[in-house]
């Protein structure tokens, strides 16, 4: 029979060849991962504490040992989503040059088709989501920066700046989550040429 060997260290200690911390993780990320198939298969509604643990093949005790309740998961899972979306965000605002705006513009649209489970959450579930509101508020902020620091560094006024960076952000991820939740039928080339055309006439915005 195995059984632990101490250590001054609870997380340290070893069974079945992981640590304690080890397996708390595991079982977060199993928690998680089963909350972004949950909601692939049926938005955020369907995400309880019950579904999860019963997807994860796990019990109560272990949801809890890792969040407070269903809003936090979701509030981990889609800070943890977003970020991965900063990546490609970062390099289409970052390089404000014409000759890759179609290069970053397919960069972007295949990292939202990349994990049809990631993007519905990122994209879709804000805008039927209750619980996520809060969550979205405090994040989405990053990526208008994003735009107003690098792709709107040539306007001037600082109000206009912003308002080109919100109504950039907010209406392309209006267009992707019309794509993804099937109102906007368009093909990946079209979206790719749609972000073109946008980045172009915004890059435009208020030049001498």
């Amino acid at each position: 029979m195995q059984t632990e060997r101490p250590s001054d260290d609870t997380g340290a200690r070893i069974w079945g060849g992981t640590t304690l911390t080890e397996r708390r993780e595991a079982r977060r990320a199993g928690l998680l991962d089963a909350a972004l198939d949950l909601i692939g298969e049926s938005g955020a509604a369907g995400v309880t504490m019950r579904a999860v643990c019963r997807r994860a093949g796990l019990t109560d005790r272990y949801f809890y040992e890792s969040f407070a309740g269903r809003d936090e998961l979701l509030d981990v899972l889609y800070r943890q989503v977003a970020e991965e979306f900063l990546g490609p965000m970062t390099a289409f605002a970052v390089a404000d040059d014409p000759s890759r705006d179609r290069a970053l513009s397919e960069l972007l649209v295949d990292k939202v088709l990349d994990d049809p489970r990631k993007s519905r959450l990122f994209l879709v579930e804000p805008y039927s989501s209750t619980g996520l509101g809060q969550t979205t508020i405090a994040v989405m902020p990053a990526f208008t920066r994003l735009l107003q620091d690098h792709l709107f560094a040539h306007i001037a006024d600082p109000v206009r700046r912003r308002l080109a960076a919100v109504a950039m952000a907010s209406g392309n991820a209006g267009v992707f989550s019309a794509w993804l939740n099937g109102s906007l039928r368009a093909t990946r080339d079209q979206m790719t040429d749609h972000l073109v055309a946008t980045i172009t006439a915004y890059r435009a915005l208020y030049r001498p």
